[in-house]
Parts: C-alpha cells; structure tokens; sequence
C-alpha cells in the first residue's frame, strides 16, 4: 500500500492520505487478461507513448 500511496501522490502532485486513497475509484487493473487482449497504453500514430506527468495523470 505505500508503494500505491507513493505513486498516487508523485502523479497527482497531492498529498494523499491513507484514507483517500482507501476511498479511490482509481482502477489500475487491466479490463481483459487475455493473450489478444490490447494492452492498457497503446503508442501513438508515431509509436510513442504518453509520458507520465505530475499533477495530470492520476485523476483522483
């Protein structure tokens, strides 16, 4: 778990409290497990990947 807190509060640039995140519909599990299955981050049209930035990527 504090690795999760860590990670929700470096992304969000928040401080995130243990109840805050207990409380969180941040979901970081894939929709599909299957071999077939897209992967939950996909390239762009020049095959790069969005970089994660703090205070935008985690919506809490």
């Amino acid at each position: 778990m504090s690795a999760i807190l860590g990670r929700m509060a470096s992304y969000s640039g928040k401080i995130i409290t243990w109840d805050e995140a207990m409380a969180s519909e941040l979901d970081l599990m894939s929709e599909t497990y299957a071999w077939d299955a897209d992967p939950p981050v996909l390239p762009d049209s020049d095959g790069r990947y969005e970089i994660p930035t703090l205070g935008v990527s985690v919506v809490l």
